[in-house]
Parts: C-alpha cells; structure tokens; sequence
C-alpha cells in the first residue's frame, strides 16, 4: 500500500481560516510543514478516506487523478470529513471519463442516506452503509469499519485496512480514546502501521471525543502488550487543532523521542 496523508488539520485548518491567535499568526510566517488543511488519506491511485473541503487543493499539490477514484470511504457526517457537495461534481458535466464509474461509496447510515436524500439515483456512484467489525472487501484491499468514540448520535467510524499479503493499518480520525469493543477488536490484529488522530497535542484532560498525546501513547503501549504490534512498529499523528500551540518542529521534538512521526500534508507512507 502507498498511503499520502493529504491533510493533517482539524475542521477549522492551521492557520485557521478567521483566527488571529499567537500559533496561527507564527504559522503565517513559518510556514511549510506547520501550514495544515483538512484531513484525509489517498491510498495508492483507486482509494480514498474522507472528502474534506480542501480535496481540490490536495488533487493539484499532489498531482491526483481522482478520474480513477473507485472506492471512497468516509469517517462521518462532519463537513470537514464530508463534504456533500463535492459528491454532485461525479456527474457530467462537471466530470467525464471516470475510470471505474459506478466509484463505491461507503459509510455510515448519515452518510449515505444524506447522498441518496441529495442526488438520488442521478450520480455514477454505488452507496453501501457499512457496519461495524463487519468487514468490506475492496479491490485487493479489506477495509474494516470499527467504533470510534466521537459524535453522539452518530455511529461514527475508523479503518483498518489490510492488503492481500497481510500488511494492515489503523487510520484513526476523529475519535477519542476507543471503548472496550473496539480495544478487544484491535487487539486480535497485528498492525503494520498506526495513523492517529491527536487533535488535542499535548493539552491535559480526558480524550473523550478527540485524542491527545497521552492517548496516542496508551493506545499503541496498549497494542503493543497485547501482541498486535511490534514495539517498534511506526505509528504516525496527525490532525490537528491549531489549539495545541506547537508547530510542527516543536511537536516532533517532543513526539519523536518516542518514536512517533508527526505528519505533514503529502506526507507519503508505504507499507
């Protein structure tokens, strides 16, 4: 798998869009790695994970051709993870030529029946609702929808991902720390890679609906005791609240001396 993290901020951006506090006003300056969009992930040239407002952008940094788009899985209903209007531009004349049109879309019931609601039957598209531990094979890919703990009342989701030679990854976004079913769930894997939300930085308090540093850390020590990932095994962070105050030098000066990465946008990983 050739995974490229596209964006690695929270709803609101890094600099956020209207705001004028201290990390956003240096991030100005600073630029480069500290500059954050929206999350989402591109996972080798067919699959994607959320449609954030910001895919345009992703598509010309990147140089993505999502004219080959054949499965898109979504986290939630957020709009910065779900962007619905975007979802009308699969149909001519705003595009033509889709490689693998009807593109799979997959997500929970908010999701798809906001898509149905919306555009009917008049989108190139397929909408399947997935539930969770319930696995969905796509392509040479096995996504697995699991619980994650972060909006009342939606069920909303994370992945595991696993290729065909067993090679498997958690992508975590936007959630807080897992209840018991998901822990005892992610437990029985064994992980190549960890991706994980850490909206929070290193702020104190309970990560309830979002991820801090400290959770990050419980969840891979707890992977790691229980067999289902090596102790060395890469784990890397990722949107961000422009609220955490670090910018990205100053983050990885605290994440990395235990051994966590601190992703950039593009930043590109293989498994």
């Amino acid at each position: 798998m050739e995974i490229r993290i596209l964006g690695t901020a929270a709803a609101d951006g890094w600099p956020a869009v209207f705001c004028g506090c201290e990390t956003c006003n240096r991030v100005r300056v600073a630029g480069g790695r500290s500059v954050r969009s929206r999350a989402s992930i591109q996972i080798d040239d067919i699959y994607k994970i959320d449609l954030p407002r910001d895919t345009y952008y992703h598509v010309i940094r990147d140089g993505i051709n999502l004219s080959e788009l054949a499965h898109l899985f979504f986290t939630h209903s957020h709009g910065d993870h779900f962007d619905i209007t975007q979802i009308g531009y699969f149909r001519p004349p705003f595009a033509h030529n889709l490689k693998n049109a009807p593109v799979k879309i997959y997500g929970n019931e908010t999701v798809t029946s906001a898509i149905a609601n919306r555009f009917g039957e008049s989108l190139p598209i397929e909408l399947i609702t997935v539930q969770p531990f319930v696995p969905v094979k796509a392509g040479g890919l096995t996504f697995t929808p699991i619980t994650a703990h972060h909006q009342i009342g939606e069920l909303c989701l994370n992945y595991t991902i696993a290729s065909a030679d067993g090679r498997t990854v958690l992508y975590a976004s936007d959630t807080g720390e897992y209840e018991q079913e998901t822990l005892d769930y992610l437990k029985a894997q064994s992980f190549d890679l960890l991706i994980i939300e850490c909206t929070q930085g290193t702020l104190p308090g309970a990560a309830t609906y979002h991820m801090n540093f400290e959770a990050v850390l419980r969840l891979r020590d707890n992977l790691v005791k229980a067999h289902a990932a090596e102790p060395s095994v890469r784990t890397v962070i990722t949107h961000f609240s422009h609220n955490i105050g670090l910018l990205h030098e100053e983050f990885e000066a605290i994440a990395n001396p235990e051994g966590i990465e601190v992703a950039y946008d593009g930043i590109a990983l293989s498994v």
